[in-house]
């Protein structure tokens, strides 16, 4: 079941009338006040409607309670009358993108009956972008990429079955759907600093679940810059506002410009299923932030040149269902932070975009130092140091979260761990 009491909602879809739909919703009122603080019981539901002589209710595994109407609790973040399903299945197959602020799926038909379409967040925080379908299979080999300004919810009244990929993160400077852009976001890694002999501090990495890797710092130098601060820790384990990450601190350029940025933050994708969710050996569900670029050599006639930027943090991934299973692939990991460069020698390279895995994204390399790793498992790194007259690297960006429904079994990889706690 979906049952959401610490909302206070449920939605009644009444599929035969007996009596107005008011007495319906006030017996559901008069239980819902005596029942404050306990658990949610259907069977009390179904007994009050058969004092009263009247119809009984459906729970969300469809099987039908005495009498027939249907009861439909909302989605996790949505209103009842938002978090209602499609009536077709879907299917996304071969290369698809689905833009959360365009509303547009290209490589892919809706159905008739399926709806996408832009909601309101219960309690506040971005809009949803909301897909609502019959039942959703992503075929084998499918790449679905997700982007946009909001974050995604699929609303599926059948199962969903992943094989393919559906890839909410980010990919360098480029967030994820409702991922923040490099810099920005709540928890967002600091720019790196320009000191004296033209000594860079790198960029820090964007901070969720933990805190950022700090940039790395300058030693040696009479006057010492502060580093890139690393992002804070931001949100809870259970993803009570589904948002996409922050991106990492930008490198110090001065004469370098445009400044390189940090890597964007991951995107954040809910999947509601009123029956199953399977993750099947060859499926992936991704959130990662976006690797740190590395620090520019432009050739500077004062020598000057870049540090390393700070890696995006890991988005979001939610999985509500009655039964959820993966033998796939869940990861929502922090990006690299890149490499420094040096006077007269090449760039830094990029650090790595969050893995679809349990490695953690490699830092970018550099002539000075290397950057930070980004955070899978275990906690970001901080960059790679240098020496007075150098440049430093940028910081990882902190893994991002994964929540599902209690009794969620897990048979394939995850990372980081998944917080398996929320209400089915």
């Amino acid at each position: 079941m979906w049952p959401n009491l610490t909302n206070h909602r449920l939605a009644i879809t009444r599929t035969r009338s007996r009596e107005p739909a008011y007495n319906h919703e006030m017996r559901y009122l008069v239980v819902l006040a005596s029942c404050a603080g306990c658990g949610f019981n259907p069977s009390m539901l179904s007994d009050v409607d058969a004092s009263a002589g009247g119809d009984g209710f459906v729970d969300s595994t469809q099987n039908e309670m005495p009498g027939g109407d249907a009861m439909q609790p909302a989605p996790l973040h949505l209103a009842p009358s938002d978090g209602q399903p499609g009536a077709s299945p879907f299917t996304l197959s071969g290369t698809v993108t689905i833009d959360t602020g365009a509303l547009t799926i290209t490589g892919g038909t809706l159905p008739e009956g399926d709806t996408f379409d832009m909601r309101p967040q219960l309690g506040g925080g971005p809009g949803l972008a909301v897909l609502h379908v019959g039942a959703l299979a992503v075929a084998p080999g499918a790449q679905v990429s997700i982007v946009g300004a909001q974050p995604l919810v699929i609303v599926a009244g059948g199962d969903v079955d992943v094989h393919g990929v559906l890839d909410a993160g980010a990919h360098g400077a480029t967030p994820g759907a409702g991922g923040a852009l490099p810099g920005a976001g709540t928890g967002a890694g600091k720019a790196g600093s320009h000191g004296d002999n033209d000594s860079d501090t790198g960029g820090g990495g964007g901070g969720n679940s933990a805190g950022g890797g700090s940039g790395g710092p300058i030693t040696g130098c009479a006057d010492l810059d502060p580093v890139g601060a690393a992002g804070s820790p931001v949100g809870d384990a259970q993803i009570s506002q589904l948002i996409g990450a922050a991106g990492g601190g930008s490198a110090s350029g001065t004469a370098c410009l445009p400044v390189d940025p940090g890597g964007a933050g991951g995107g954040a994708l809910q999947i509601s299923s009123l029956t199953k969710i399977t993750i099947e050996s060859d499926g992936s569900l991704l959130a990662g932030g976006g690797g740190g670029h590395g620090g520019t050599d432009c050739n500077d006639p004062g020598g000057d040149v870049n540090s390393g930027a700070g890696g995006g943090a890991g988005g979001a991934i939610v999985l509500q269902a009655p039964a959820i299973a993966s033998s796939g692939i869940i990861a929502a990991n922090g990006g690299g932070g890149g490499g420094s460069s040096a006077t007269g020698s090449s760039s830094g390279t990029a650090g790595q975009d969050g893995q679809a895995g349990t490695t953690p994204a490699s830092g970018g390399t550099g002539a000075d130092a290397t950057g930070g790793k980004g955070g899978a498992l275990a906690a970001p790194t901080a960059g790679g140091s240098a020496g007075c007259g150098a440049n430093a690297a940028g910081g990882g960006g902190s893994a991002g979260r994964i929540a599902a429904t209690s009794g969620f079994v897990d048979h394939g990889t995850s990372s980081p761990s998944v917080t398996a706690s929320l209400p089915p």
